[in-house]
């Protein structure tokens, strides 16, 4: 339980980094997973301070990086950045806490349904009129609407990340086919799993389905579902959701889930960060991932430590055309920047913002590292910028096939809680359950939760 005598950060007046680590130690913010939750970038006291929220921070592979780049922030602006570092699958959870108990986080890093959770409470500034207007003309497909909500814009696209259809070359022409040509379709990638899994080795798979009852296992099964034509949750754009998860597509993805873990082409109960390291280990063909996966490779087996390794092993393309669709589509995935709507100071927290989307301090030594794509397009592909970084095989097929395939899912207010409701529902099925039925009941404890 949060201690309500400890809270009320500030970013008023001054503050030292002691005070603050105090603070932040009475409010319990060592549930996060870093050594040190809380990090001031400046040891001394300032006229200026502000609060960062985020899981960069909170994350051995990115702390350090993201600490010289706020460093540098300061350096330029004379200010204190207050280096709030989170889980990220704790993001949500400790920002609405905190936000509850009136601590003023003036930027925060998000994901997902954040931005829809936190705009519903009223805790996210709307941003349209700090935006300049070239953005929205040098931004991916979706990239700003990962961040709209009934209308208003809470959160602007900080790294693009959204799951492309990774394969291993290798496996592929082990199993005598063509790794030049991926499956297209549903249809062939089923010949294709059914022919690795003939040659394969027990141990390995045709292809990793994360079928773990985390939130997170629904943005990458978002795509299939939509590839078998399935539209179980339509929100109308002005957070009205339609409710069927007994559609025609939805029951076909779901049953095709079933049979794919029954014929042991993937492996069961096995969350993302476990079908990385068998993506490392080479005893996956198939998965669908981000962008940042060339990293991750690379961080668990020395063979793939250079981008031109992991693409000598590894390709990717978009998701397989399923009967329900005629265009490849993937779930937008994206890390987004927001402020709070009760800092004091927004203009400061915009000057933030813009900073870390757009200054080469950030850009080189945090947001490539990292992996994913940046959040102005012509970034990613003007060598004037960085399209250097970009112009290998994987990147390239990030930046022209899959982001413009990125749709977003129904986010909302209460999408989060139904996600769990449905990744139940997701592990069920794929360790038995009936399909039609047990798609009927996640209809009824969806629907009850949405009130309709």
């Amino acid at each position: 339980m949060w201690n309500r005598s400890a809270f009320s950060f500030s970013n008023q007046g001054r503050i030292s980094r002691r005070e603050l680590v105090k603070r932040a130690t009475a409010l319990g913010l060592s549930l996060s997973t870093a050594a040190t939750v809380l990090q001031g970038c400046s040891t001394g006291t300032l006229e200026s301070s502000m609060n960062f929220a985020n899981w960069a921070s909170a994350e051995t592979a990115t702390r350090t990086n993201i600490d010289n780049a706020l460093q540098a922030f300061e350096n330029q602006n004379n200010v204190q950045v207050n280096n709030i570092g989170m889980p990220f699958d704790q993001v949500l959870t400790q920002l609405t806490t905190l936000i509850n108990e009136k601590l003023t986080l003036d930027v925060m890093e998000l994901s997902g349904n954040g931005p829809f959770a936190l705009a519903n409470m009223g805790a996210l500034a709307n941003l349209s009129s700090f935006v300049p207007q070239d953005w929205y003309g040098d931004s991916f497909h979706n990239s700003f609407a990962a961040g709209t909500y009934k209308g208003a814009l809470y959160a602007v696209p900080f790294s693009i990340t959204p799951h492309g259809f990774w394969y291993n070359k290798r496996l592929m022409s082990a199993a005598g086919l063509n790794p030049t040509r991926p499956p297209r379709t549903i249809d062939e990638l089923n010949q294709a799993m059914a022919a690795l899994r003939a040659r394969l080795p027990k141990n390995s798979y045709p292809i990793a389905l994360d079928t773990s009852a985390t939130e997170y296992a629904l943005i990458g099964f978002w795509p299939w579902i939509w590839t078998f034509g399935g539209n179980p949750m339509a929100d109308d754009g002005n957070g009205n959701v339609s409710i069927n998860w007994t559609d025609e597509g939805t029951i076909a993805a779901f049953q095709w889930l079933q049979d794919v873990v029954r014929k042991r082409w993937s492996p069961p109960n096995l969350a993302i960060k476990a079908e990385r390291e068998l993506m490392a280990e080479e005893t996956i063909a198939f998965k669908l991932d981000g962008p940042y996966l060339t990293g991750i490779l690379g961080s668990l087996n020395p063979a793939f430590k250079t981008s031109q390794q992991v693409n000598q092993t590894f390709a990717v393309t978009t998701t397989p055309l399923g009967p329900g669709t005629n265009a490849p589509v993937t779930c937008v995935d994206i890390h987004n920047l927001s402020i709070a709507s009760t800092s004091t100071n927004k203009e400061l927290a915009w000057k933030l913002i813009d900073f870390l989307t757009t200054s080469a301090a950030v850009i080189t030594t945090f947001l490539i590292p990292e992996g994913g794509m940046l959040p102005r397009s012509s970034y990613n592909s003007d060598p004037r910028f960085y399209g250097r970084y970009y112009a290998d095989p994987i990147s390239q097929a990030f930046i022209n096939s899959v982001i413009p395939t990125m749709r977003p899912p129904a986010f909302g207010p209460y999408y989060s809680t139904a996600a769990i409701r449905i990744v139940t529902a997701l592990q069920a099925i794929a360790n038995g359950a009936t399909v039609k039925d047990r798609l009927q009941q996640l209809t009824d404890e969806v629907k009850s939760l949405y009130g309709v």
